[in-house]
């Protein structure tokens, strides 16, 4: 998701041939994994490795050959170029599938969370471990040598080095699992934790100041959140949460249009009415009628 925003000013402007191009904050994901170890397999003929677990995540990028992934009872096929990503605890081991020889590059790390997951356990439960890197493959190739070389020459700041790259092969990761589910772009943990307060206690907010109390945050800084991730401000994401309710309440139940504004939080009954017509464009009665007079699809 790409967000409008005012562009820079750069001491030199656009041209044909000068571009400026604006990163877009689509994901506030912070990638803090620890790199244990990086290694490789290197021309092994028959290789067949014991079924064993590790109490981190393993990340394996097939430089050579075809192999058979035995993981957790399952067996997949993995060839040259793809990923193979192990979850921590996973009984798992790999065997090359023909006479040729099989080689490939691999690295651990600890400390790996992302937003839909438990720690050091990326993968939704069941999910194959072998991922096709598609129109990435010549970047998995450069990062995973480039991993293997700053690891093996220990070179001046290779530890900073190869935190940047196991992260980049991550985020290149992240892209292969999440396509279009949005589970895995993780906003700002305060906004996420402001939106589940909200989610939880719209009803009896009074004011915006309360959810900033709460979270002990400044008005400022959570309306900023607000309009970054959900775009609009907190206070309408509370209305429109409250408004939702209405509508399944005037539809399911029939409890009378002042009833259901007390419900959800409104100490005055035109204040609902007037909010509910201007954002449905008609009054909670028009909207209830409407919803009942409905045809219903036959069985």
């Amino acid at each position: 998701m790409l967000y409008n925003r005012a562009m820079p000013t750069f001491h030199r402007a656009d041209s044909d041939v000068r571009k400026h191009l604006i990163l877009q904050r689509e994901s506030a994901q912070s990638l803090n994994p620890k790199v244990l170890y990086a290694g490789e397999l290197n021309d092994a003929q028959h290789w067949k490795e014991e079924p064993h677990t590790h109490p981190f995540c393993e990340i394996i990028y097939i430089s050579q050959g075809n192999c058979i992934i035995e993981c957790n009872g399952q067996e997949y096929s993995a060839r040259k170029g793809d990923i193979v990503l192990y979850n921590a605890g996973t009984l798992h081991c790999e065997r090359a599938c023909t006479d040729d020889s099989l080689s490939f590059l691999f690295f651990a790390v600890t400390n790996l969370k992302f937003s839909h997951a438990e720690r050091d356990m990326p993968l939704d439960h069941g999910a194959s471990p072998v991922l096709t890197p598609n129109a990435y493959a010549q970047d998995f190739q450069f990062l995973f040598h480039a991993l293997l070389r700053e690891a093996r020459e220990r070179r001046r700041y290779g530890n900073e080095a190869c935190k940047s790259l196991s992260n980049a092969i991550l985020c290149l990761i992240l892209r292969l699992l999440s396509g279009k589910e949005e589970k895995y772009l993780s906003p700002n943990e305060t906004y996420l934790r402001s939106r589940e307060y909200i989610d939880m206690y719209y009803r009896t907010i009074q004011k915006v100041d309360d959810v900033c109390k709460a979270m002990y945050v400044s008005r400022y800084y959570l309306t900023h959140l607000f309009k970054e991730y959900a775009g609009i401000s907190p206070l309408h994401y509370i209305l429109d949460k409250r408004i939702e309710d209405a509508k399944k309440m005037l539809k399911d139940t029939d409890l009378s249009v002042e009833e259901i504004a007390f419900s959800i939080g409104y100490a005055e009954p035109n204040s609902f009415i007037n909010y509910f017509k201007k954002r449905e464009n008609k009054t909670p009665a028009s909207y209830r009628k409407q919803e009942r007079d409905r045809p219903t699809n036959p069985k």
